[in-house]
C-alpha cells in the first residue's frame, strides 16, 4: 500500500511539473521561451542585408 501511494504521488508530481514548465503558458513556460527565441531569430534574420540591397 506505501508503495502504490508513492507512485501516484510520483505521478502526480510530474503531471503537475510538465503542465506548469512545458505546455503552461507564458514566458516561464519553454513553450513560451522557444517562442521568444525564434520571433528573436527572425527578427535578426529579417534585418540583415543579404545581397548588398
Amino acid at each position: 500500500m506505501k508503495n502504490l501511494i508513492i507512485i501516484i504521488g510520483t505521478i502526480i508530481l510530474g503531471v503537475v511539473i510538465v503542465n506548469t514548465m512545458i505546455l503552461g503558458g507564458g514566458d516561464a513556460s519553454l513553450k513560451g521561451a522557444a517562442k521568444n527565441v525564434v520571433e528573436k531569430g527572425t527578427n535578426t534574420i529579417n534585418s540583415l542585408e543579404i545581397g548588398g540591397e
